[in-house]
């Protein structure tokens, strides 16, 4: 983790002794060009790693030890002489480095070594809780199978509560390895590919009542896995556009807010994604936002509420003021935002 690969070092002087060096067996014919003579005396050593070279000195760093817990006695005690000291023998962390250890909870349920109260004293300790908005916006910039994120929206509030019953059953790694095993199926609807999902679903999670493959079912079978995708929601023709989303965001006359907010939370993310791809266009961004405004005056026919309208317009002026200065030329955007 820390050092690199074992290495061999050699002494060499030159001839008057004013200048002496251990170095690298790679190194030896230029110093003998260069006057040098090896002496005899070698030592092992370690090579810096890539990444240590390569760190900006006049810049904070911050290293991480994922799962710090799971490590063997011995190496644990290296890694408090890191946190504690920011060094072990020789080698020493750069100016300025914060050390985050992340751990599972030493409760039973995990096979971690205890950190006594002398090492939890001297540690800031943070009981870190799944954000679901984090979750979703990753999800989206890796191209997890939308179907998924989108399950994980309606649910993942209820599957991933600390208080609730069910948080042992599925945790952030362990769905998202679900969902790449469930991506590879086209239509999640036929009985044989259903059957299919809620054996991986029971084999992926801890969850002999398989609680996630009823849901799954549920969800599939009310249609939610066929939402408007967000590519969809900003690239295809308006008029093709609305009705689609009107058919998912209204259950006969009634207004489906639930599912508003995962189509608003998927069309952020997605924006977030498409302004980080070259050559992406603000305009096609904020005519496609033009047109949600406009749907928002008839509040009887809404597509995407106004609030969930103004979430978007915020947090993309947040992330991309310069490159949506032009927004604020246009009256209606104005009075989104006033």
């Amino acid at each position: 983790m820390i050092a690199g690969f074992p290495l061999c070092l050699h002494y060499a002087c030159l001839p008057d002794e004013s200048e002496c060096k251990w170095i690298a067996p790679e190194l030896i014919d230029g110093y003998v060009k260069a006057g040098y003579k090896l002496t005899g005396d070698v030592k092992m050593s370690y090579a810096l790693p890539e990444w240590y070279k390569n760190l900006d000195p006049h810049k904070g760093v911050i290293m991480l030890l994922d799962d710090a817990t799971r490590a063997l006695p011995n190496i644990l005690q290296a890694c408090y002489e890191l946190i504690y000291k920011q060094e072990f023998w020789s080698f020493k962390l750069p100016p300025r480095t914060t050390v985050i250890c992340t751990t599972n909870p030493d409760n039973g349920d995990y096979n971690v070594n205890s950190i006594d109260e002398a090492g939890t004293s001297r540690m800031v300790n943070f009981n870190i809780k799944f954000d679901l908005e984090s979750w979703a916006r990753w999800a989206e910039e890796h191209n997890i199978d939308g179907r998924t994120i989108n399950f994980m929206l309606f649910h993942g509030e209820e599957l991933m509560d600390s208080k609730n019953t069910h948080t042992h059953i599925m945790n952030a790694r362990n769905y998202t390895m679900f969902a790449d095993i469930i991506s590879g199926i086209d239509d999640w609807s036929s009985p044989e590919n259903l059957a299919m999902i809620l054996q991986i679903a029971s084999g992926c999670f801890n969850d002999p009542d398989n609680i996630i493959g009823g849901m799954f079912t549920n969800f599939i079978a009310n249609k939610l896995d066929k939402l408007v995708s967000p590519e969809d929601m900003l690239m295809q023709d308006w008029k093709v556009l609305k009705p689609r989303i009107k058919k998912c965001v209204y259950d006969g006359d009634v207004y489906r807010a639930d599912i508003a907010s995962i189509l608003h939370t998927r069309l952020l993310n997605y924006i977030d994604k498409y302004f980080k791809t070259p050559k992406s266009e603000t305009k096609l961004v904020e005519q496609r936002l033009l047109n949600f405004i406009d749907e928002c005056e008839d509040k009887k026919n809404q597509l995407l509420s106004t609030d969930l309208i103004f979430n978007i317009i915020k947090n993309i002026l947040k992330l991309y003021p310069a490159r949506c200065n032009s927004f604020m030329l246009n009256p209606k955007f104005r009075a989104m935002i006033r």
